[in-house]
């Protein structure tokens, strides 16, 4: 076998281990949006958008698979927006937000962000069917987000990045 045959050799076997690890990223946090929509009785009817995250991020660039959202940052998170919306009674005046996830993979642990400077939360791969502290720890989050930085968030002249970021249609 030549050198330029091992450097090949290298580097499929490179990127077959990086595509297996993005698929694990993926399918992790496929299972972990899925579980909150359970743990939260979303309305199935409800569209639920997958956007990138970014300096640039543009809330018309959404996608209907996570696939086409995650992107991995300098940190080596995969990133992705989920866009949810919110409303009163009978459908009137609805609201989207973004929550914004980081997942990485290290080991036998995942590691989760709540937006770009959360704190970390590390769930081990065997335990992925015992979610529901970090499902509450989602909801308190948006509770608290829409009864104490509601008013402060829809004034606001420029988007800082967090956890939850209001969409376009705000009220």
């Amino acid at each position: 076998m030549s050198k330029y045959e091992e450097i090949c050799q290298a580097y499929r076997k490179s990127r077959r281990e990086f595509l297996k690890y993005e698929e694990t990223c993926r399918v992790f946090a496929s299972e972990l949006i899925e579980g909150i929509i359970d743990y939260f009785e979303w309305p199935r009817d409800q569209e639920i958008t997958f956007i990138q995250l970014g300096e640039e991020m543009n809330p018309t660039d959404r996608f209907y698979a996570l696939a086409g959202a995650m992107q991995m940052d300098d940190e080596s998170f995969w990133h992705f927006g989920v866009e949810l919306t919110v409303h009163e009674p009978a459908g009137i005046y609805p609201q989207p937000f973004l929550l914004s996830f980081y997942i990485k993979k290290t080991g036998p642990i995942f590691i989760v962000k709540l937006g770009p400077k959360g704190e970390e939360i590390k769930i081990h791969e065997d335990r992925r069917g015992e979610l529901s502290p970090f499902y509450d720890a989602v909801y308190v989050k948006i509770v608290s987000f829409f009864l104490k930085e509601y008013q402060e968030a829809i004034n606001r002249t420029e988007i800082r990045p967090g956890f939850i970021t209001l969409g376009n249609g705000q009220e």
